[in-house]
């Protein structure tokens, strides 16, 4: 996977060694990264509600300091990741940033438009919040896949497409193309998806392994009832037993009262640690 430009998305708090290792299979793979740190905005102003029924802005008295300092460590981190990265020979850029809500989301979409994919950094799980603000703005506002628990240049050997027919599935598998061109077998998982002998027309995911299959993709197609679990656990059992290394899906979520939520299985994906996933939407 040469020549690859990934968005990698890093908390400032996040570790020497975490950041080298991903670069050091970016300059293998002579690849390029657009290194993002991300910080959270300090609570916003709160609201005071008077006996005459006026409200006015609160603001807390060491709020625009607690703002200040973040900025300053920011700042230091990303001189400090620049040096880093040039001294091992890693072709990068550092970007730097802080945020929240819908605004941090846009930004994040923003610095993943001219990649390839992005690439969220572990440390980033340590505040949760802001884990999935990011996730969410790749998947929802940017036109790239999301890869999450793996090394974005690495080379993978068989990868699950949790397959379901739908436009997300769909989308996720269009860009999963370079992974799958490069892996030993794909393998089409239907997860409680109904047979042939229950609908007319084709077994679930032929026409899909028939696209992969006309481009040199060696494929194979598994219908997975999960027999009452979960789609995630099933996923995650099935793409355990199978050997995979990557494991291919659509991305769901919805908006609800302007906060940005994802749909279960989304969500559940997104937070196990064992099997690196990439996400379409």
């Amino acid at each position: 996977m040469r020549h690859r430009t990934v968005a990698y998305y890093v908390g400032v708090d996040a570790d020497d060694a975490s950041i080298l290792e991903c670069a050091k299979t970016a300059r293998i793979q002579n690849g390029h990264l657009i290194c993002v740190l991300i910080a959270a905005l300090p609570n916003l102003p709160y609201l005071n509600y008077g006996s005459n029924r006026f409200v006015e802005a609160g603001l807390p008295s060491n709020w625009l300091d607690v703002l200040d300092e973040k900025n300053a460590a920011l700042k230091s981190r990303a001189t400090e990741v620049e040096a880093l990265l040039a001294a091992r020979g890693v072709s990068a850029n550092i970007n730097a940033f802080i945020g929240s809500g819908t605004e941090l989301q846009h930004l994040v979409a923003g610095h993943a438009k001219c990649c390839d994919i992005a690439f969220l950094d572990a440390e980033l799980r340590k505040d949760p919040d802001l884990f999935h603000k990011v996730a969410y703005g790749v998947l929802f506002h940017s036109p790239v896949a999301l890869m999450i628990n793996g090394d974005p240049f690495a080379q993978r050997e068989r990868i699950v497409l949790a397959w379901n027919d739908s436009l997300p599935a769909s989308r996720a598998a269009h860009l999963a193309i370079p992974f799958f061109l490069t892996a030993k077998e794909v393998v089409v998982g239907c997860f409680d998806l109904r047979s042939s002998d229950d609908v007319e027309g084709e077994e679930p995911g032929t026409d899909v392994a028939g696209w992969l299959r006309h481009h040199g993709c060696k494929v194979t197609v598994s219908q997975f009832p999960c027999g009452g679990d979960t789609i995630e656990h099933c996923i995650q059992d099935r793409a355990t037993e199978l050997g995979a290394d990557l494991v291919v899906m659509g991305a769901y979520g919805h908006s609800h009262l302007r906060e940005s939520l994802f749909g279960g299985t989304t969500q559940a994906m997104l937070e196990q640690t064992g099997l690196p996933v990439l996400f379409g939407h």
